[in-house]
């Protein structure tokens, strides 16, 4: 039974997946709170050797003239004091001469006027241990990877509401528990475990979505679920404001929300289409019939036949006889995508692709200290940029498709990119990396919805959750990238720009999706795109795969059945 001619009978956008979609769409608030908080837990401000166990920051004070080590063209030395001893006071006689120094021995003390504590505050993740920092910031992307892959395999056999309430119930126990975390090895482990779920719910979300609406509707909607992710991007900047940037605060305040999305997510069905994957045929049609009943639509009593019966197809004007023979069950996994040529290429181009749109969008976000002096600030430009850039991004593959504003996106952000490198105004730069971001925001949601729509659905949990951990090898590294600054300083920006471009050139080689029924089958994947496919759409064959191709009987053993159609005149 084909879900997308169901669709046309129920409707492919009606009462009911408008409702879906906003409830998908309130889940997806969260999601940024899970990948982008190390932003603010690992920030870094100036800070010098402590003396005294009870001192505080201050910007010049006759204590830290005689004790740090000053140079013009370095400032104040951060990770070494001079070896004198002022117990007794501060005099010329103490403070002069200084012939020795030595690294901190008493720990430092850090500028709290931005933030009142971070992760490296609490750790010292400074001098010899500042590698650490980074560390916390790329495990994101490590947790992200893992997460993508074993949460969509996990969807794809167990389902996707299953997987959602699991997550959900797991991510609000680790975020409530890193908030408490006394050694920096536990933060870590649980900043893994929280990107890990955080991405796997945010991947089952946005099948969810796209697996209720018609073709005509995937590009609005895949659009509409990024804004979610925006506006949580923007909460979460005026979120770690109101909390002066304690870390331990912020952790709870992001992981505690997660029992809320937890009852939310009972409102959520299960995907319809899934279940029809899986021949759990009677919860399809309680599903299916709920949402004709909403959207005030008519269908037959009986949609789904037992073996050997018959059922009138409801996407059809004529009745149709299909007759269902047992063959032996098979469960697709990853590892088909690479098993046919087509399939296997795809994968590969779109995992090069996810990989330069996670490099780039986090090598941005994560460096707000590029646009404005105050973090908060920085993180919310970034963060607000995206949300009009969805706009006329949803506009664009709505009208144009999928392919060429992918293409043109990327291209776009890795020309603004580059040109950056060159420019040395701080307001040309400004405009350049937010207008890059903005680019790079509708090539990371267009890159959802097409990768969605060309991956079966037999595998497409699996097909997403392998691009997007290749993806998430851009997230890790994105942070060391910019430590090419040390090389010449604006080559992080050049680096990510040129990606980005080579990216853009490779989108031309996948098929273009908009307005096609999606692939069910392996089978329908491999031929996806191909010639033989787009004369079907042509000749309207498209909006309903069951129909044969010619006036043969057609038997589709790719399915766990076999089904032989045949139309009422060859009765």
């Amino acid at each position: 039974m084909n879900f997308d001619g169901i669709l046309a009978a129920v409707g492919e956008f009606g009462r009911y997946q408008k409702i879906l979609i906003f409830l998908l769409w309130l889940s997806s608030i969260p999601d940024p709170w899970c990948s982008l908080s190390n932003t603010f837990f690992s920030a870094s401000t100036d800070h010098y050797c402590r003396v005294f166990a009870n001192q505080t920051y201050q910007q010049d004070s006759p204590l830290k003239n005689c004790t740090i080590p000053y140079d013009a063209s370095n400032g104040w030395d951060q990770c070494h004091r001079y070896d004198i001893n002022v117990s007794d006071g501060i005099s010329p006689d103490v403070c002069f001469p200084r012939d020795s120094k030595i690294k901190c021995d008493s720990g430092w003390v850090y500028d709290r006027s931005t933030y009142e504590n971070t992760v490296v505050f609490d750790f010292n993740l400074v001098c010899d241990k500042d590698w650490m920092k980074e560390l916390s910031k790329s495990i994101v992307g490590v947790g992200q990877l893992v997460g993508s892959v074993v949460l969509g395999q996990l969807a794809d056999i167990f389902g996707r509401k299953t997987i959602l309430i699991a997550g959900a119930f797991f991510l609000a126990l680790t975020g409530v528990g890193t908030a408490f975390s006394p050694w920096f090895p536990m933060f870590v482990v649980g900043q893994f475990l929280i990107s890990a779920l955080g991405m796997g719910i945010n991947l089952v979300l946005f099948i969810l979505g796209t697996e209720y609406v018609g073709p005509t509707y995937r590009a609005s909607t895949a659009m509409f679920f990024t804004t979610g992710s925006s506006v949580g991007y923007v909460a979460l900047s005026g979120i770690a404001y109101g909390l002066q940037g304690d870390w331990r605060h912020l952790q709870l305040v992001t992981g505690s929300v997660y029992f809320l999305f937890l009852a939310h997510c009972w409102l959520l069905p299960e995907s319809a289409r899934w279940l029809i994957q899986k021949k759990k045929y009677q919860k399809a049609e309680s599903i299916i019939k709920k949402m004709a009943k909403t959207n005030s639509a008519h269908i037959p009593e009986k949609l789904f036949p037992d073996v050997g019966g018959s059922v009138q197809e409801p996407s059809l004007g004529n009745t149709v006889t299909v007759e269902i023979v047992k063959v032996k069950d098979r469960q697709n996994t990853m590892l088909d995508l690479f098993k046919t040529p087509k399939l296997r290429n795809r994968t590969l181009n779109l995992c090069f692709i996810w990989f330069t749109n996670s490099f780039v969008f986090y090598g941005i976000s994560f460096n707000t200290d590029a646009l404005h002096a105050n973090p908060y600030v920085s993180s919310a430009i970034l963060a607000a940029i995206e949300i009009p850039a969805t706009l006329p991004g949803w506009w664009v593959i709505h009208k144009y498709g999928r392919r060429w504003p992918l293409c043109l996106s990327m291209a776009l952000c890795g020309l603004f990119l580059s040109g950056s490198a060159f420019v040395s105004n701080p307001t040309a730069l400004i405009v350049l990396v937010v207008a890059a971001k903005g680019c790079s925001t509708v090539s990371f949601s267009t890159i959802y919805i097409f990768t969605a729509e060309l991956f079966p659905t037999t595998v497409r949990n699996s097909g997403i959750g392998i691009t997007s951990t290749l993806g998430r090898f851009g997230t890790i590294v994105s942070p060391y990238a910019m430590l090419l600054v040390n090389i010449w300083h604006p080559l992080p920006f050049f680096v990510m720009g040129l990606t980005s471009c080579v990216a853009g050139a490779l989108g031309l080689l996948l098929p273009e999706t908009l307005n096609r029924d999606l692939p069910d089958t392996l089978e329908e994947g491999e031929t996806f795109g191909t010639k033989t496919t787009r004369e079907k759409q042509v000749d309207g064959h498209g909006d309903d795969d069951s129909l044969p191709d010619d006036d043969n009987d057609h038997v589709d053993i790719s399915s766990p059945h076999a089904v032989l159609i045949s139309n009422d005149n060859m009765q």
